[in-house]
């Protein structure tokens, strides 16, 4: 079995997904994308190309002459991958497949996306694979049928943060660390992070650590904040490790893998309503808590987190383990295998 992607970058997500696809199924996997690079884990059995935007027709032949059984795409908004994907169509009965990170949001330009959806979309894609159930409702109402709409698109390796173990596990209360890993940028909310930290003033002998880079890269002499650039996978791993809750405070995150990540490390979590994966990670009370992207719905939320028994935090850092189960590669690249195996 032959599987062509057409990715704009190798996204640890996709390359989960890929890995699991050729280690379960023995499948071939040729990806085409537009970085120079190649991933530094290289499967046998995943070939490379980098797409050149002024010779598409050439890279239409190269996959017709591939002959592959189904086509993954990055998505509809790189125009010379719809370009493919509908000739693709017009010369191969295959499945044409589309990752989806987009939730709902009911938008007027979402609004005239399903209503164009059959003169375009449609077109270029037989299914949609989404990322989870707010992304599910937009596939169906741009027109998909609920059997060409696959789940589990966007997965962390829980065969690498599962595997580490958190202090909180252990029944230990160490650092009482809280800790945000993302881009310094405005949607990340950052800014109401920091004011909800500064307003709490009895912070029971917790930090906050900030872990990443962007324009609004805090002063790193804030009171228990603690700021460090951005980090590996394995630098990453440490710091979870030693955290005891972690927050992702976004005004806007269609998805956000990073908590699928702190969750399979049994990190408590604090997520705003705004994250896409919330659905499949976040119970309110069960592992953590849901807050509006305010101020005031965030202070409350980590005081709360903060005041916790060691006994508490405990039982939410089990959870956020059982939760993290809810999506893996494995089940991500059943879904497209099983697609490819009924055509």
């Amino acid at each position: 079995m032959k599987i062509i992607f057409l990715v704009i970058d190798y996204m640890p997500h996709q390359l989960t997904s890929i890995n699991a696809l050729i280690e379960n199924y023995n499948v071939e996997v040729h990806s085409i994308t537009f970085k120079k690079s190649i991933p530094s884990k290289v499967l046998p059995k995943h070939f490379y190309y980098q797409y050149n935007e002024t010779e598409r027709s050439l890279f239409l032949k190269l996959i017709l002459d591939l002959k592959p059984d189904a086509l993954v795409v990055a998505g509809w908004l790189v125009s010379d991958f719809t370009w493919l994907s509908k000739h693709i169509r017009k010369y191969l009965d295959i499945p044409v497949i589309a990752y989806s990170d987009t939730p709902w949001y009911g938008t007027f330009r979402q609004k005239i996306n399903c209503l164009i959806s059959p003169l375009h979309l449609k077109k270029a894609f037989t299914h949609i694979w989404v990322a989870g159930i707010y992304q599910f409702e937009y596939a169906r109402r741009l027109g998909f049928a609920k059997s060409n709409i696959l789940f589990n698109a966007l997965s962390c390796s829980p065969a690498f943060f599962g595997k580490q173990i958190n202090k909180l596990n252990v029944g230990q209360i160490k650092n009482k660390k809280l800790l945000f890993i993302g881009r310094f940028v405005n949607v990340k909310g950052i800014d109401l992070l920091l004011e909800a930290w500064a307003n709490i003033q009895n912070k029971q002998g917790w930090e906050l650590t900030l872990i990443g880079e962007g324009p609004l890269k805090p002063n790193k002499n804030l009171e228990a904040v603690i700021v460090k650039d951005y980090m590996d996978n394995h630098e990453l791993i440490l710091e979870m490790t030693n955290a005891n809750c972690f927050i992702l405070p976004s005004i806007f995150e269609p998805w956000g893998v990073v908590l699928h990540e702190a969750a399979a490390m049994g990190l408590p979590l604090i997520a705003t309503n705004a994250c896409g994966a919330i659905p499949h990670f976040l119970v309110n009370n069960f592992n953590g808590y849901v807050v509006e992207p305010d101020i005031k719905s965030i202070q409350d939320a980590i005081f709360k987190m903060i005041n916790l028994n060691k006994e508490k935090l405990f039982e939410f850092s089990e959870n956020s383990r059982l939760l993290a189960s809810n999506i893996t590669p494995d089940k991500g690249a059943s879904s497209i295998y099983s697609i490819i195996s009924k055509s």
